[in-house]
C-alpha cells in the first residue's frame, strides 16, 4: 500500500522544465516555437517523453527573428498568444528585432530563453563546457527587458508553472505584449509537482466611462467635418465592423494610416485612404482609434480649435517615450467595447450632402491608385501594378508587406487580409511573421510582398527550410531594385536638393553584385522564377498558383523594379 502510495506521488513530480511546458498549454499555447541550445536539456527532454496533446508543439526554425516573428505572425492569424524559446544570452540578442516588432504593435509572445548555469559544481544542470563562461552577463534580461511587459528569472522549480500562468496572464491584459523568463539550468532541472489548472488568468476588458462615450458622441454629432482615424484591427473583425458602422450611420470620413493591421475593405466607400494629410487639417472633430502613429507632426497637424479624442486601451499610448499629439479627450477603455458604446450613443443620422463628399473623395483615391497601377505594366514594375496583379489572384488569401508597398496600393475584400511591419521598422519580419500566418491557415493563400533588403535580412535560408519542413506552400515576391531604397528615399526625404540628390547613385543604398535569390529558395524545393518587365508578372504569377495549389509547394517570384518615385 505504501510503496503503490510512493510510485503515485513520484508520478506527479516533474522537471521544472516539463512543468513549463504543461503550464504554457494550460494557459492556452499551441506552438513553442524555437531554436534550442544546451541550455534546453529538460525541455527537450519532456518534448521526446510528454504526449503531444499535453504540452505545444514544437516548430523548430534555424534562426532566432525567425522563431519569435513566426509566433508574431500565428498571433495575427489566430488572435491566440504563442511562445518563444531561444538559446541563452546570444539566442536572446538575436531574438530582440522580432521582439521590438511585437512591442511596436502590443502582440504578446512568451519569450523563454536558456540562462546560463549558475554553478560549477556537481549540481544536475551545472556549467561542463567553456562557453558557459563566455555567455554568463550580471543581467541578461536587460537586453529585452524594455521591450516586454513582465520579466523573471527561475530560481525554484515550485514556482516554475505558476510564473508561466503569471506571465501568461500579464500578456493578455490590455494592453497586450510580450513577456520574458530566463531559466538556468539547474532549476530547470530540478523536479517539481505536475501542474493541473492555471493559476491566473487575465482581466476581463475595461469598459469606458459612460459619461466620455457621452461627451465623445456628442461632439461627433455636432461637427461639421469629422474624420476617424484608424490603423489597426483585431483578430474577430469587430473594430472593422463598429468603425464602419459609426461611419456610415453618421457620414463620417476614415483614413487608415500606417497600417499594420487593416481595418477597412478596399470598396467602403467612407474609406478616403491613407494621405492623411488631405482631411487633417479641415476635420474639426478628430477620432483616433488605436492609431499608435496617427499622424507626421512635420507634414500635417489638427486645426488649432479642432477636438481631438484618442480611444484604446493605452489612448495615450505610454510606452513610447515622445509622443506629442493633441488630445483634448483620452478614452481608456477595449477598443471593441469602446466602439460598441460610441455608436448606440450616436444619433445615427445620414447626413447627405457630406456622405456624397465623403464619397467623392473615396472614388478619387481608389483612381489615383489605378492610375498609379496602370503606369507600371510596362517596362519595369513598379509597387503599385505589382500589388495590382498580386490583389487580382487574392481571391480571400492575405498579404504580408514589408518594403512591398503601402495597403492602400492593394485590394481586399475584408479586415485583417494585409499586414504591414510595425511601427518599429525591424527588417526581416514579413516573410517569417507569413510562414506562422500560414501555419495556422494551411488551405488560405498566403503572399509575403518584400524588398530585396527586407528578404535578406529575414534569414531567407532559415525560413525556406521551415517552409519545406512544415510543408507551407507560401508564395513569396521579391521587389528586387538592388539597392536600400528606405535609406535613399529618406536622404532625399532631409536633403532636397543635396549633394546626394545629384548622385549617380545615392552612397551606401546601392548592393551589386545583387544575389540570384531564386538560388536561394531553391535549396529548400522552392519553385522560382525571375520577372525582368512587368507585363510578364500576371503570367508568372498565374504558373505560381499552379504550383501552390497542386504541388503544395512554395514560391519565390524575384520581381525586378524601379526605385519609387519622389519622397513618400
Amino acid at each position: 500500500m505504501n510503496k503503490q502510495l510512493v510510485q503515485t506521488e513520484a508520478e506527479t513530480r516533474v522537471s521544472a522544465g516539463e512543468a513549463i511546458l504543461r503550464s504554457l498549454k494550460l494557459n492556452g499555447v499551441d506552438k513553442l516555437f524555437i531554436n534550442p541550445g544546451s541550455d534546453f536539456a529538460p525541455v527537450i527532454e519532456a518534448l521526446a517523453a510528454v504526449d503531444s496533446d499535453e504540452i505545444p508543439e514544437a516548430i523548430p526554425a534555424a534562426h532566432e527573428n525567425v522563431v519569435v516573428s513566426m509566433a508574431h505572425g500565428y498571433f495575427l492569424a489566430t488572435g491566440k498568444m504563442q511562445a518563444a524559446a531561444v538559446h541563452v544570452n546570444v539566442g536572446l540578442a538575436n531574438a530582440v528585432m522580432g521582439l521590438l516588432n511585437a512591442h511596436s504593435d502590443n502582440v504578446p509572445i512568451f519569450t523563454i530563453s536558456g540562462r546560463n548555469p549558475l554553478t560549477e559544481g556537481s549540481r544536475m544542470g551545472s556549467r561542463h563546457t567553456p562557453i558557459q563562461y563566455g555567455q554568463e552577463m550580471f543581467d541578461q534580461t536587460a537586453l529585452v527587458r524594455e521591450v516586454v511587459k513582465w520579466d523573471y528569472e527561475l530560481r525554484y522549480a515550485e514556482n516554475a508553472a505558476d510564473l508561466v500562468s503569471r506571465g501568461c496572464s500579464v500578456a493578455r491584459m490590455e494592453p497586450h505584449g510580450s513577456v520574458y523568463m530566463s531559466l538556468p539550468r539547474e532549476p530547470l532541472c530540478e523536479l517539481t509537482d505536475k501542474p493541473d489548472n492555471p493559476t491566473q488568468v487575465p482581466p476581463s476588458v475595461t469598459f469606458p466611462d459612460p459619461a466620455a462615450i457621452t461627451e465623445c458622441a456628442k461632439k461627433l454629432a455636432s461637427a461639421k467635418n469629422p474624420l476617424i482615424i484608424c490603423s489597426r484591427g483585431d483578430s474577430l473583425g469587430e473594430v472593422s465592423a463598429e468603425i464602419q458602422a459609426i461611419a456610415k450611420e453618421n457620414s463620417i470620413a476614415v483614413s487608415e494610416v500606417y497600417v499594420t493591421r487593416n481595418v477597412l475593405p478596399t470598396n467602403f466607400s467612407n474609406g478616403v485612404g491613407g494621405n492623411v494629410v488631405a482631411h487633417l487639417p479641415e476635420a474639426d472633430v478628430v477620432l483616433v482609434v488605436d492609431a499608435s502613429v496617427a499622424w507626421i507632426e512635420t507634414k500635417t497637424h489638427p486645426a488649432a480649435d479642432a477636438e481631438v479624442i484618442h480611444l484604446g486601451p493605452d489612448p495615450l499610448f505610454t510606452r513610447i517615450p515622445v509622443r506629442g499629439y493633441k488630445t483634448t479627450q483620452a478614452i481608456q477603455c477595449n477598443t471593441v467595447a469602446g466602439l460598441k458604446a460610441l455608436r448606440a450613443a450616436l444619433p445615427g443620422r445620414v447626413n447627405p450632402s457630406r456622405q456624397s463628399q465623403i464619397e467623392v473623395k473615396h472614388d478619387s483615391f481608389r483612381k489615383s491608385i489605378d492610375a498609379k497601377a496602370n503606369a507600371g505594366q510596362h517596362g519595369l514594375a513598379n509597387k503599385p501594378w505589382i500589388a495590382k496583379c498580386i490583389s487580382d489572384v487574392l481571391d480571400g488569401g492575405t498579404v504580408f508587406s514589408e518594403r512591398g508597398g503601402p495597403f492602400s496600393l492593394f485590394r481586399v475584400d475584408n479586415p485583417n487580409q494585409w499586414f504591414g511591419n510595425t511601427q518599429a521598422g525591424g527588417l526581416g519580419w514579413a516573410l517569417p511573421a507569413a510562414l506562422g500566418y500560414q501555419l495556422a491557415n494551411r488551405d488560405k493563400l498566403t503572399v509575403c510582398v518584400v524588398g530585396d533588403g527586407s528578404y535578406m535580412f529575414a534569414n531567407p535560408m532559415a525560413c525556406h527550410q521551415v517552409a519545406a519542413a512544415q510543408r507551407l506552400p507560401l508564395l513569396t515576391v521579391i521587389l528586387n531594385n538592388g539597392s536600400w531604397d528606405a535609406v535613399r528615399i529618406s536622404t532625399l526625404d532631409v536633403y532636397p536638393d543635396g549633394a546626394a540628390s545629384r548622385a549617380n547613385h545615392v552612397p551606401t543604398v546601392p548592393f551589386m553584385p545583387t544575389p540570384e535569390f531564386g538560388d536561394i529558395a531553391a535549396a529548400s524545393g522552392c519553385y522560382s522564377e525571375t520577372v525582368n518587365r512587368a507585363e510578364d508578372l500576371p503570367g508568372a504569377m498565374e504558373r505560381a498558383l499552379k504550383v501552390i495549389r497542386e504541388e503544395r509547394r512554395q514560391v519565390v517570384l524575384d520581381v525586378k523594379i524601379g526605385m519609387d518615385d519622389g519622397v513618400k
